[in-house]
């Protein structure tokens, strides 16, 4: 059964965070970069000149076991954005979180913090209950 059409308001800034950054029509951006990637192979090439001039300020983290590089983007004075996604990302790996929030809670809460609209969140959450419901069983 192919996958279904992905509904307007899922994933809207993908591939535009820069621009929309710039124009400070979002507040954050995050990647995951793995061993070996690029800025050009995760998309984020582009802000390193905007990160050298204080335009955009930049967090990672590293996952100790992946170590897959998390690269949090965002304006200044947004910074605790990018500190609660760290804190967020870090609390899941240890399982902290898994206890406090369930998984639409954390995706609210990442939608909220990469500047999305509470609308455009809803349906996502909507559309990945959907796919979920719609996944098979692994009896």
């Amino acid at each position: 059964m192919p996958e279904p059409t992905v509904p307007p308001g899922v994933g809207p800034h993908n591939g535009r965070e820069l621009e929309l950054m710039l124009q400070g029509d979002k507040s954050m951006a995050l990647f995951a970069a793995e061993p070996g990637m690029d800025a050009d192979d995760i998309g984020d090439a582009g802000f390193a000149p905007f990160v050298d001039e204080g335009r955009i300020l930049k967090f990672t983290q590293i996952v100790p076991k992946t170590s897959v590089e998390e690269r949090c983007y965002c304006l200044p004075t947004e910074e605790w954005r990018c500190k609660l996604s760290l804190l967020i990302s870090r609390m899941c790996r240890s399982g902290e979180a898994i206890d406090i929030f369930t998984s639409n809670d954390l995706a609210r809460l990442e939608g909220a913090l990469l500047g999305h609209s509470k609308e455009d969140v809803e349906v996502f959450v909507a559309h990945a209950a959907s796919r979920t419901a719609r996944a098979p069983s692994s009896v």
